[in-house]
């Protein structure tokens, strides 16, 4: 009977640690190849799976310029009754060297526990593409498409295409077609956004197209580039010039050192006419000239030495912090949330859940995380909010104290700490038999499961146990136990009114038949505009497809499909 017991539990512990090593998080890089050439791109995801949501720091590209990223994906599967969920941090990257160079690794802390993606090596050849590796869009035309004005009017700008007698050409073009970046500093701190703008100014009449687009290391790149290519008239320099935005991007350093803004190059055939009689006929000259900015270099500089903490990963920016919870009038052994909100304007990604004194007659569990960030207006304002479980032990009178939130003020250059007002919650005695243990954790992983196999496996010993163990012991009858029928409660469906305009879902219905990516996108975003100011609950995930639209319409590389923008309009105006 002893050796049986032994087994028994053996076999016990045997499935604790397989259901264990199932409940683990995993963290990968996973690259969209492992051999391009030198002037190919690469697609690098940073894989998260086993949670809904992670804080994710982005790593150094030392050897790589930052096309794009980090683009957030999160991915929630049902198998069998078994539910999946993982999230990934999307790059576009493109080598600055060749040979064998690295992906960096890179760290997540998830429960306490701390995770780590393995660096990935990827071959760089000394040729221009590899056959399956993705090659860079640089042939991107400006918003608009291709910018022309068809007809020339009777101002200023227009007459400038009219040469007069004696004017040279090469010096005519210098001095009214011609690229500019600019950004809203040449000195920041590391984690401090910058507004970054590259603009295409003329005077002259021309068909203009972006051959060459900016890329960026050392940063995260957020696009922030709208609009429908139409001009608008800038002065510069004494002169009224007709100013198109090639692209518009919130840049936040990760390193210090000297960010380059690289140069953006515009292709343009200008057209050039004798007279005004000639202009009106539209019989010029057209010469074919490239114009490209002059590079510019933002210095960034280390954050000062914070003596009240030695926090390195401290927020940039200006925030306020709030915080409540989910019930002020509590029982003991309940559940309950405390969120704490954290709001403002700068750069989110550095925000973490405040340090929480809690009670001592409390247990709290892992805390989980929701961003509301607008990342199209300057500088990115919105919240993130933690939520973290918890529970109270004993009845009573229970204070969460102020929960202080510190950050650097990036105007006026000092370290600031914000507070929460304290939280009193009055708490009853316990009752029994009302935990609910499955909502008490915020546990990402899939210990809280354990208990099943460790029943199962008990219930499958005694079985055995039952039929072999017992040898000499009489089978007793069992008595028929007559079963209480228990009638079903029918709950009525909720009725939801129907809320898709009939104009709408005929504008969706265009949107399938519409030739160019361009006017799809372009269309998109129009679309969503109205919807939202009509339905304002809707209004973050409608912003969430109006930055993919943008990416799709301004990125050096699309990664963005029209079937996936197609499918989430479905699901905006469903």
């Amino acid at each position: 009977m002893i050796k049986k017991l032994f087994t028994f539990l053996l076999l016990l512990i045997l499935l604790l640690n397989a259901a264990t090593v199932l409940a683990q998080v995993q963290f990968s890089i996973k690259p969209s190849a492992t051999i391009i050439g030198k002037e190919d791109v690469l697609q690098v995801s940073y894989e998260i799976s086993g949670v809904a949501d992670a804080n994710f720091q982005p790593p150094l590209f030392p050897q790589w310029k930052v096309l794009s990223g980090p683009n957030y994906s999160s991915e929630q599967t049902m198998i069998n009754g078994k539910t999946e969920k993982k999230v990934g941090f999307i790059f576009v990257l493109q080598p600055t060297t060749t040979g064998t160079i690295s992906l960096p690794e890179a760290n997540i802390v998830i429960d306490n526990k701390k995770y780590t993606a393995k660096s990935i090596s990827i071959n760089v050849k000394n040729t221009a593409h590899v056959a399956g590796a993705s090659t860079p869009s640089n042939s991107l035309q400006l918003p608009g498409n291709i910018l022309q004005e068809d007809i020339l009017g009777e101002n200023e700008i227009d007459k400038t295409s009219i040469l007069k007698p004696g004017e040279n050409i090469s010096q005519k073009i210098k001095k009214n077609l011609f690229v500019k970046v600019s950004s809203n500093k040449q000195n920041c701190f590391v984690g401090e956004p910058i507004l970054v703008t590259y603009k295409l100014y003329t005077r002259l009449h021309s068909q203009s197209k972006v051959v060459k687009q900016p890329s960026f290391t050392g940063c995260t790149v957020y696009e922030m580039t709208e609009g429908d290519g139409s001009p608008h008239v800038e002065k510069f320099e004494g002169n009224d010039y007709r100013v198109y935005t090639v692209r518009k991007l919130q840049l936040i350093p990760l390193q210090t050192g000297v960010l380059k803004l690289d140069i953006t190059s515009v292709e343009n055939e200008v057209t050039f006419y004798n007279s005004e009689k000639e202009a009106m006929y539209g019989n010029g000259n057209t010469q074919k000239v490239t114009v490209s900015n002059e590079p510019m270099s933002v210095h960034v500089t280390a954050l000062p030495i914070n003596n009240k903490t030695k926090d390195s990963n401290i927020a940039v920016g200006k925030f306020l912090i709030s915080a409540n919870v989910s019930k002020q009038i509590d029982t003991a052994g309940d559940n309950n949330s405390l969120q704490i909100t954290i709001q403002g304007s700068g750069n989110f990604q550095s925000v973490e859940c405040p340090v929480i004194q809690w009670p001592s007659n409390t247990d709290h569990f892992e805390a989980s995380s929701k961003d509301d960030v607008n990342k199209l207006i300057f500088p990115a304002e919105g919240t993130r909010t933690f939520t973290i479980p918890f529970i109270t032990k004993q009845k009573g009178k229970l204070v969460i104290p102020s929960i202080a939130f510190a950050f650097f003020d990036v105007d006026s250059h000092e370290y600031k700490t914000v507070y929460s007002d304290a939280i009193n919650i009055n708490v009853a005695p316990a009752q029994k038999n009302n935990i609910d243990i499955s909502k008490l954790t915020g546990d990402a992983t899939n210990k809280k499961y354990i208990w099943i196999v460790a029943a199962i496996a008990i219930l499958a010993g005694f079985s055995w146990w039952w039929k072999y163990g017992k040898r000499d012991e009489p089978t007793i009858p069992q008595k028929n136990i007559l079963e209480e029928k228990i009638e079903p409660v029918l709950i009525q469906p909720e009725i939801k009114p129907e809320i898709i305009s009939v104009n709408y879902q005929n504008e969706l219905n265009q949107l399938l038949i519409t030739e160019t990516d361009k006017d799809f996108f372009t269309k998109a975003k129009e679309l969503i505009n109205r919807y939202v100011d009509k339905n304002l609950n809707k209004k973050i995930l409608g912003e969430n497809i109006i930055q993919q639209c943008n990416e799709a319409l301004y990125s050096p590389v699309s990664v963005i499909t029209k079937d996936e923008v197609f499918k989430q309009l479905e699901e905006l105006i469903a």
